[in-house]
């Protein structure tokens, strides 16, 4: 932690309270990456980049007022206190938004160690390329490859002396393989993220590219009808993820989000349970406290596929004359809102060995998801690769088909749900095998 950014913290709360606000919180974030890719055996991309800002929140007769500056000078505070105050005259009141914790420090500072030189870095780039290209002569280009390194620290006070700060350092990487015989193509791609840099898994970066776009290459449609479906545990945290604004409080508050008035309600299959775990032991990152200060726990959001409750801040708390469930978000730039951590999704009872009997199609690659998903009726369509598998057992890759159903029904209607958990790549999202049953599929 730096003291000098807390020093400017704090003077930018007095600024504020000498210009007239009742109370205020300040964010500081800021990143350090760099960042590399290669073509052509060389070094295409070579960054280094910093930023770093500072944004305040004044409440001022029911009023929000937000400003920030990316400059830490005496004046460039002053002004943006003077400006946070005046935005507040200007906008409505906001009866249920104020500054709640008091008196309390949570500081949460990782050791960084960094020894690996530049060159090895260069390197480990190259070989994202080069091993791609070795498996195959009909690669002639690997369009996107890269290694990233990133540093960053976030820090929370409020006028009511409250102070929190968590800093987090990380590299991540990822290679493609395109191959192209002249008649037909195929492109698959693959990452790894990692906490120091020897932990990277580059082999499997390569292994994962090269092996799908070789499958996919050959692969041919299925016909239209009703299929079996399983997703893989990083395409179902994408769909998932496309609907996630359901657990909105925000959302709710505002009467957007189709679960608003469901909460003590069966939303979902009678064997799923999710939690949102700040701190579960396979995840990648670890989460203490929200942008509010306030300790971060475990949430139950369904159980027994009933709606527990929603992400809340303390405005939306209030709103719904209810407790904060530490889940506020708000950047040094942006208003306050609501956000989740890690998502798990609790094993079932059905053997996975009992799951991939009888046949079933597996997404591994969406295409169109977004543009294809209506958050409030929960309709989605979108264009997918992946395998045909009977027992588990590969019967042939499949691509060019589209997938078409509700997010929604789709949690009530869950055929089985395994007993082994499984995690995304980013180990942010974890799930068991689910089996959809009777899902629309056109080829």
């Amino acid at each position: 932690m730096r003291q000098e950014v807390l020093d400017k913290m704090n003077d930018l709360i007095s600024y504020a309270k000498d210009a007239g606000a009742d109370e205020c919180d300040v964010i500081s974030s800021k990143g350090e990456s760099l960042s590399l890719s290669a073509q052509n055996g060389a070094i295409d991309k070579f960054n280094v980049a910093g930023s770093s800002s500072i944004g305040i929140r004044v409440i001022k007769d029911n009023k929000v007022g937000l400003s920030y500056t990316e400059s830490m000078d005496v004046d460039a505070l002053k002004f943006a206190a003077k400006k946070a105050v005046e935005n507040s005259v200007c906008v409505g009141e906001s009866p249920f938004e104020s500054i709640k914790l008091e008196n309390k420090q949570n500081l949460k500072e990782k050791k960084i160690n960094n020894p690996t030189s530049l060159e090895e870095k260069k390197e480990f780039t190259l070989a994202l390329e080069a091993d791609v290209k070795k498996r195959d002569s009909r690669i002639q280009t690997v369009p996107y490859n890269g290694l990233s390194e990133r540093t960053v620290e976030k820090y929370y006070l409020n006028s009511k002396n409250t102070h929190t700060f968590q800093n987090d350092h990380y590299y991540s990487c990822y290679t493609s393989a395109l191959i192209n015989d002249g008649k037909k193509s195929s492109m698959n791609y693959h990452s790894s993220i990692a906490k120091t840099f020897n932990d990277l898994d580059k082999n499997n970066c390569v292994d994962q590219s090269y092996q799908h776009a070789l499958n996919w290459l050959d692969a041919t449609s299925v016909e239209t009808g009703r299929y079996n479906v399983i997703f893989t545990p990083d395409s179902f945290e994408e769909l998932f993820g496309c609907f996630g604004g359901v657990f909105s409080g925000k959302a709710a508050m505002e009467k957007n989000n189709p679960f608003e008035e469901k909460v003590g309600k069966i939303v979902g299959h009678k064997e799923l349970i999710i939690t949102d775990s700040p701190r579960f032991k396979e995840a990648f990152s670890e989460y203490y406290f929200d942008d509010e200060g306030f300790d971060q726990e475990d949430l139950c959001l369904l159980d027994k596929g009933e709606l527990k409750t929603f992400y809340h801040n303390t405005k939306t708390a209030s709103f719904f004359n209810l407790n904060t469930t530490a889940r506020a978000a708000r950047g040094s730039k942006s208003a306050l809102g609501v956000s989740g951590t890690n998502i798990v999704i609790h094993s079932g009872s059905t053997e996975e060995s009992n799951l991939l009997k009888d046949k079933y199609i597996e997404i591994h690659s969406m295409q169109g998801l977004h543009s294809g998903a209506k958050f409030m009726s929960g309709d989605f369509s979108f264009a997918a690769s992946g395998y045909l598998k009977e027992n588990g057992q590969v019967l042939r890759p499949i691509k060019g088909i589209t997938v078409a159903g509700n997010f929604y029904n789709m949690l009530k209607n869950i055929a089985q749900i395994g007993n082994i958990q499984h995690g995304s790549t980013h180990r942010s999202f974890f799930t068991p095998l689910i089996k959809f049953s009777d899902m629309s599929v056109a080829g």
